[in-house]
């Protein structure tokens, strides 16, 4: 007979773009294989992040990825020209979901900051940087410096050094953040283009202070680096779940983002990896120990990365950064 011709029963199955390594494998446990057993759909996973792939994807008509996650800047512009579907609130619960962290097209997917990391053989004690101005400071904490070389967040941490307050950040003021990065222009001895790379500087003693992603540095620590971390002005951001406009199963998209966006989900995600919950209620369910690591107990003390100013102004800033980096 002909049986084996006979169609299989579509599965249903659900492709998600993912960022791979770690990150995937936390997902992993802790959403892909539990969405599985409670929807009896397949999770499939592509990865590295491509976001050139997604747009060329939706141009064509021609999508096969499902979910995605984005970095903040690619929301705000993949929004604005069309690339995501408008996610279904009915479908998604907003509850707990910190209001910075929800958009039309997007849903915060994890939490970073952008910190200050500081060597513990150079300063400990009482005697360590609390803040961007302690940063800027290299009579009262000597030693070089490794700043980030990107003006995203490097203009921030410039602006709160010079005293500007972290409610009056945006629109930032970008001459006076380029007067304050004049300051301490000398005792930059890296601009580090590698999110590894801070940790290894501090671990290394090559810098006494780095501005770094919070994660890094804990994982350094945890390890044995003699580094550790300030969340005090910490300068907040996070991935966002969008669905490509054209998803293949957006529906299932849509409840694939209800669930990773619910606390007991993302609480067992952050336990697994240095990336804060975006869902209030999830850091409830955190150990202390897991809290104080991705500084979930000083939300309140950061300071949200504003990606829509960075949208408009991102280009001609950058432009003026790469020269001033190039002047002595």
């Amino acid at each position: 007979g002909n049986n084996e011709q006979a169609p299989a029963v579509e599965s249903k199955e659900l492709v998600v773009m993912d960022f791979g390594g770690a990150t995937t494998e936390a997902r992993k446990k802790a959403y892909y294989d539990p969405f599985e057993k409670k929807y009896g759909v397949k999770v499939m996973t592509v990865t590295p992040a491509d976001y050139g792939k997604v747009k060329a994807m939706v141009e064509t008509g021609n999508v096969t990825i499902d979910v995605v996650d984005v970095y903040s800047d690619f929301l705000v512009r993949g929004a604005k020209e069309g690339y995501f579907e408008k996610l279904d609130f009915n479908v998604i619960h907003k509850e707990g979901i910190f209001k910075e962290y929800l958009h039309d097209y997007g849903v915060g997917a994890f939490d970073y900051s952008l910190v200050i990391g500081y060597n513990t053989k150079s300063f400990s004690g009482d005697n360590t940087p609390k803040n961007w101005a302690d940063f800027w400071d290299t009579k009262k904490f000597p030693g070089p410096r490794a700043l980030q070389k990107s003006p995203m967040g490097t203009l921030e941490a410039a602006l709160l050094a010079d005293g500007v307050k972290p409610e009056e950040l945006y629109p930032l003021d970008v001459d006076r953040a380029f007067a304050s990065l004049d300051k301490i222009k000398k005792d930059v001895k890296v601009w580090w283009t590698v999110f590894a790379q801070p940790a290894q500087l501090l671990a290394n003693g090559e810098v006494t202070m780095a501005s770094s992603y919070n994660g890094r540095i804990s994982s350094a620590k945890t390890e044995g680096a003699p580094e550790d971390v300030e969340y005090n002005q910490g300068i907040k951001d996070s991935g966002f779940w969008v669905i490509p406009k054209g998803a293949p199963h957006k529906d299932l998209a849509m409840k694939f983002i209800d669930f990773v966006s619910s606390p007991e989900p993302q609480a067992a995600f952050s336990s697994l990896i240095d990336y804060g919950p975006t869902n209030e209620k999830a850091i409830e369910l955190l150990s202390d120990d897991v809290k104080k690591r991705l500084g979930s107990d000083k939300v309140d003390q950061q300071i949200m990365l504003n990606s829509a100013w960075w949208v408009d102004n991102f280009d001609k800033v950058n432009e003026r950064f790469e020269q001033w980096l190039l002047t002595k």
